[in-house]
Formats: structure tokens, sequence, C-alpha cells
């Protein structure tokens, strides 16, 4: 049996949204990244029609030490015009499969996430309806209620900033 190494991930979450680097996609490609950075740089214009191209500083070792390199991070349409402009060898074919794949596979993962994250939203709601029912039946009740409402709020207050990030990615 041969021990495969598996490959390093195209797609990857930045600030919450799935991105591809000009490193990763570099090491998919077999190319290096000078090669990559330097199309990215070429084509800029063209990327930005699908939004800002984010620049980075990322480090690296080297055998003289860390080192610093501009890396670019590409959202799905510029990561995905990227690669068109380069020659379809076999592994720049294999690295267009796994580049869909990836972010295919990156939007479903946030989807459900979202999809839970709305699912518990809406039971919350229905648990505060619930409370608020109950507290128009009597004063021991409307108690109750009272010292709920913090917790209502704070949770709403959570499920809110968590769905929040999510909601760009649904167009």
């Amino acid at each position: 049996m041969t021990d495969q190494k598996k490959p390093m991930p195209i797609v990857s979450l930045f600030d919450g949204e799935p991105l591809a680097s000009s490193e990763a996609l570099a090491v998919g490609v077999n190319h290096s990244h000078e090669s990559v950075i330097k199309l990215v740089r070429k084509h800029q214009a063209s990327l930005e029609r699908f939004g800002r191209v984010r620049f980075q500083i990322q480090s690296f070792p080297t055998n003289g030490g860390p080192q610093a390199r501009e890396v670019a991070l590409l959202n799905e349409p510029q990561s995905t015009l990227l690669i068109t402009m380069m020659r379809n060898t076999a592994i720049v074919i294999e690295c267009k499969v796994r580049l869909v794949e990836e972010f295919y596979r990156m939007r479903d993962a946030l989807s459900q996430r979202a999809q839970g994250l709305w699912q518990q939203m809406q039971a919350l709601i229905a648990q505060e309806v619930e409370s608020k029912i109950k507290a128009s039946f009597g004063s021991r009740l409307m108690l109750d209620r009272k010292q709920e409402i913090p917790f209502f709020k704070s949770e709403h207050q959570r499920l809110e900033a968590e769905i929040q990030p999510a909601l760009p990615l649904f167009h």
C-alpha cells in the first residue's frame, strides 16, 4: 500500500468567506507562487470585475529564517477565472476539478450551518411567544416571563450575530 499524502486544501475560510489563496492555487497546479501572483497582478482588472482582490503579507519558513511574501485571496469567480487562464495540463485540470468541488463543499457546509442557526432562531421565537402567552394568564407567570426576557434578548443577539456573516453567501 502506498502512503498518499492528502493534498493541501485550495479553498479555506478567511473571515467567514470561502477564498482560494494564490499560494494554494500555485501548489494545486504545481507552479511557483511567483508565477501565479504575477498572473494575478497582470489580470487584476479582470479579476476585480468580480470583487476586490485582497492581498496579504504572509510569512513562510526558509533555511535562512522566516521570509514574507504577498499572497492574493480570491473569491470563487476570481479563482475560477484565474485558473482558466492557465494551460490545460493534466495537473491544472485536476486542480480545476478540486477547486470547483471545494467551493461547492464549502458553500454547502456554510449553508447547512446557516440553516441550523435559522432553526435555532425560529425555536427561540416560538419559546418567547409561548412565554408571552403564559404571562397573560397570571401574575406568577408574568414574573417568570420578566426573568426570561434577558435570556431571550441575549440569545436573539447571539443568533443574529452568527447569522449575519452567512447572509452574503446566498446570492
